[in-house]
């Protein structure tokens, strides 16, 4: 994992801070399972180690030395998190397929994906997304009542986990930035030639729609 920092002087630069470890799915009852909660909690206790200071720097802020005896009160904050899909739902722990809500930022059906109609789905709700998360960690941890447990992840698309992430003010606190901060990684994703196209929300309602009309 890397980082960059901005508002600093001189080239930007990159800086390695963690190595995320492999976890395989062994031959046990249940591998697939057991593998994805063993990775999924392995990547959240990476993260949180990564960030904790840092997370706690973002409510309380520190003090930033910026010229000769003077110092500011800054409050650092994540502006851009750059991934590939699969990736973006695992630090976020929602399930990466087949699920109701395959969308991380709106609670778009998967039915509608190419329709008109994931312009005008409701954004997902921060706050109440992460009390399920919570609610659904709890049960998971002391192994108790399957049934709702099942019930919240799917209500959500989320996995029995807390987004370390959630930690860091202006994520979880007001403007509830959580599932805005992703990015796509432009290793995967490439659309130069489109981006002064994407600009208009007209163009986007347009192209779903054409998309809509020739998938149906």
């Amino acid at each position: 994992m890397r980082i960059r920092l901005v508002n600093v002087e001189g080239d930007a630069e990159w800086f390695t801070v963690a190595y995320i470890p492999v976890v395989k799915t062994l031959k046990e009852p249940r591998g697939d399972e057991r593998a994805r909660i063993r990775r999924s909690n392995v990547l959240q206790r990476v993260m949180y180690l990564i960030f904790r200071t840092t997370a706690a720097a973002s409510h309380k802020g520190f003090e930033l030395p910026v010229g000769e005896d003077q110092t500011v009160m800054a409050f650092p904050r994540i502006l851009l998190y750059i991934c590939d899909q699969p990736e973006e739902r695992a630090i976020l722990c929602m399930k990466s397929g087949g699920t109701t809500y395959p969308c991380s930022s709106c609670k778009v059906a998967a039915r509608d994906m190419v329709s008109a109609a994931e312009l005008t789905a409701e954004e997902r709700d921060v706050l109440q997304t992460l009390e399920k998360h919570l609610e659904a960690t709890e049960l998971a941890n002391f192994g108790e009542d399957r049934p709702r447990r099942v019930a919240l992840e799917s209500q959500e698309s989320i996995n029995s986990a807390i987004p370390s992430l959630a930690s860091f003010a202006g994520l979880s606190t007001p403007p509830f930035l959580l599932y805005k901060m992703v990015g796509f990684d432009v290793l995967h994703v490439s659309l130069d030639s489109l981006t002064s196209l994407l600009d208009t929300k007209d163009f986007l309602l347009s192209l779903t729609e054409s998309l809509y009309c020739a998938c149906t």
